[in-house]
């Protein structure tokens, strides 16, 4: 009989797809370079009270506050699918896939993800530059993320693990 929940798949996807949503939205405030710069220099209290006078809209503030969310979903949405694709060309259960998706939605959905601890990470805040820092810290969770999901030594501990039981 085929095991349905194989836990070492749960947490490697969940591990992958922890990276996948941090490069998501890492890659979000490439949208909005210019605000962050600004608060870099004056302070983001500054920021806020004079936006007028440093050209700053209402509705540049609201996407700052917006992108990341939307961002974010999106990498959960497209880790589960890498997921699901996975699971069924591997002939996995599909089950640990949803709970993935499940246990991971809950915690961003209770912003219980660590984004602060998480950024301890960002090899790109070395960097001076904030397109190349968003474009390389993004671009390496995205990395570690695609090879945790796709390496043969995952594949092969979660396979062993499904031919075991």
């Amino acid at each position: 009989m085929k095991q349905k929940i194989n836990y070492i798949q749960i947490i490697f996807h969940f591990i992958a797809a922890y990276f996948i949503i941090f490069s998501f939205r890492t890659f979000s405030w490439l949208n909005d370079i210019k605000l962050i710069e600004l608060a870099d220099i004056h302070g983001p209290q500054y920021v806020m009270k004079n936006h007028e006078k440093l050209g700053i809209t209402p509705a540049e503030i609201a996407f700052f506050n917006f992108w990341p969310g939307v961002y974010s979903l999106a990498g959960i949405v497209f880790a589960f699918i890498i997921s699901i694709v996975i699971s069924k060309i591997k002939k996995w259960s599909v089950l640990n896939s949803f709970i993935v998706l499940i246990t991971i939605y809950l915690l961003y959905r209770f912003t219980s993800l660590g984004w602060d601890y998480f950024r301890l990470f960002a090899i790109g805040r070395f960097v001076d530059n904030y397109h190349l820092n968003f474009i390389i810290t993004g671009s390496l969770f995205l990395i570690i993320g695609l090879v945790i999901f796709f390496s043969k030594w995952t594949n092969k501990l979660i396979q062993k693990e499904i031919t075991q039981h």
